[in-house]
């Protein structure tokens, strides 16, 4: 009897949860996106995105000067552009 209860108590506070868990899932997707449109997050958005390629191309820079074996350096420069060898 008592798990009886408990299934029926998950089973009333999911369906309750779900109703109200829509509307309020709609209402956090619509405050991101108006975060996510706001000019001031984009700018910063895309400084980052600018800081972040210097970076990569520095340390893609780093590694192909600091490596005495061409094979090596080609290897490490391939999985920072993504690529699996």
């Amino acid at each position: 009897m008592r798990k009886f209860l408990f299934v029926l108590g998950l089973s009333v506070g999911y369906v309750l949860g779900a109703r109200a868990g829509r509307q309020r899932y709609e209402q956090l997707l619509g405050s991101w996106r108006h975060v996510r449109d706001n000019p001031a997050v984009q700018e910063a958005a895309g400084l980052v995105q600018a800081r972040a390629e210097n970076v990569v191309g520095a340390v893609k820079s780093r590694i192909g000067s600091e490596t005495s074996d061409p094979r090596a350096s080609s290897a490490y420069t391939g999985r920072l552009n993504g690529s699996q060898h």
